[in-house]
């Protein structure tokens, strides 16, 4: 309960954006906990209630999750205080599970309410399929709108006489958007982000039908793109067939963050690409289906990860800054031996090397533990590092065990 002090009650005096702003660190702890803090005081519940951030979540309410009137009667509750109050909603956040054909009339009457109540915020995560389409009234938030994610979502062409499809439509009449997140969306083919002066971050996951991702925003600070998975494709396993072009024309003093998954990107393409970031602190790639030599020369690199690769044959690292490497791969070869790992801090090294009947170490020639071993004993004057084998015997005296193996230096 709050603490009372001579019949008063402190907690009820915190200022209201101190509540606001306790209630946003609560979060991170899950919304459950945000809403135990109701208990503290009348005060504090009542502002909890009509909070600037409203986030509904089916896992959150999972008693409602099997019932569209329930839980739509649930959220319309949740909203109509605002309605009637005219209260501010900075924050509209919606994780559906429940697929019904109906949904899509609510949301639509949901997102129109934050956007007439000048909606900062919107995020709209759907568990499934919903080929949900937004709606025109998105276009009145071109002046509040910083950041959007939407997933699931199908855009269409505008209208009849455009090739311009609703996303870029968004694009071009929100210019304050500074985050946008697209992740399994359906309708875009080609996407030119231009004119979001303010654009901070964009991630582009698993968008079917992408080709094209032309990128132009001057204080770009983090890029992510994931492509789809070719397993997606029964009938199309090669990836030169599924190509996706990206272009990043601007951001060359800001860009910090990028990560690549899943792209058919060349090793030509790519080293151009990264030519253009000399302020890149932190290097993700994933599983790049194409790319086989790749060439890294970063003055401020400190982070970089190669993860999920069979293809990869030799990395060239020139980045004197490195702290943390990462790399996991289902071949048995080191394409980054030669790196000078002596400045690092942080190593995870994950080989899964498969063949057609085991799991084995104890199959591999006895230049790979000379390369590994090599490799190890540079780490002269590294903090820690972390060594991590799968495997089902292990045949030499260099490891002598089986399952995961730590070293620290």
């Amino acid at each position: 309960m709050g603490e009372i002090v001579d019949g008063m009650d402190r907690i009820s005096e915190l200022p209201v954006h101190i509540i606001h702003d306790i209630l946003r660190r609560i979060r991170k702890f899950g919304l459950e906990e945000e809403a135990r803090t109701c208990v503290l005081s009348k005060t504090w519940s009542s502002i909890w209630r009509m909070r600037p951030d409203v986030i509904i979540s089916h896992y959150s309410h999972k008693s409602l999750s099997d019932n569209l009137e329930n839980f739509v009667k649930f959220v319309d509750d949740s909203l109509r205080p605002y309605a009637e109050l005219s209260l501010r909603i900075e924050k509209l956040s919606l994780e559906l599970s429940l697929e019904h054909p109906e949904m899509a009339s609510h949301i639509d009457r949901w997102l129109n309410l934050a956007i007439k109540h000048n909606v900062r915020s919107l995020q709209l995560f759907p568990m499934f399929n919903l080929n949900y389409s937004i709606p025109d009234a998105i276009y009145a938030a071109n002046k509040t709108l910083t950041e959007l994610s939407l997933r699931r979502c199908k855009f269409e062409i505008y209208n009849s006489t455009s090739t311009t499809n609703k996303l870029q439509r968004i694009i071009s009449t929100c210019p304050f958007i500074r985050d946008l997140n697209i992740s399994n969306c359906t309708g875009i083919k080609n996407l030119r982000v231009s004119g979001l002066v303010n654009l901070e971050i964009l991630e582009l996951t698993e968008c079917e039908g992408l080709v094209k991702v032309e990128v132009q925003a001057p204080n770009l600070r983090k890029f992510v793109y994931v492509g789809v998975p070719l397993d997606m494709y029964p009938t199309t396993r090669e990836p030169e067939s599924l190509p996706c072009t990206i272009d990043i024309l601007d951001g060359y003093k800001t860009l910090q963050f990028l990560k690549l998954e899943a792209t058919t990107m060349t090793d030509q393409e790519f080293e151009y690409q990264l030519s253009k970031f000399p302020a890149l602190e932190v290097l993700d790639l994933r599983g790049c289906y194409i790319m086989k030599n790749i060439k890294v020369v970063s003055e401020k690199l400190k982070s970089f990860t190669l993860w999920n690769w069979t293809n990869l044959e030799q990395v060239n690292m020139m980045a004197p800054n490195l702290m943390e490497f990462k790399f996991e791969s289902g071949k048995t070869c080191m394409p980054f031996s030669t790196m000078d790992p002596s400045n690092l801090e942080m190593v995870n090294i994950n080989f899964y090397p498969y063949s057609s009947n085991s799991w084995n170490f104890g199959d591999m020639d006895r230049s790979w533990y000379s390369n590994l071993q090599d490799f190890v004993q540079k780490f002269n004057y590294s903090k820690g590092l972390i060594l991590v084998f799968y495997c089902k015997e292990v045949l030499t005296s260099f490891f002598s065990f089986t399952g995961v193996i730590y070293i620290s230096a």
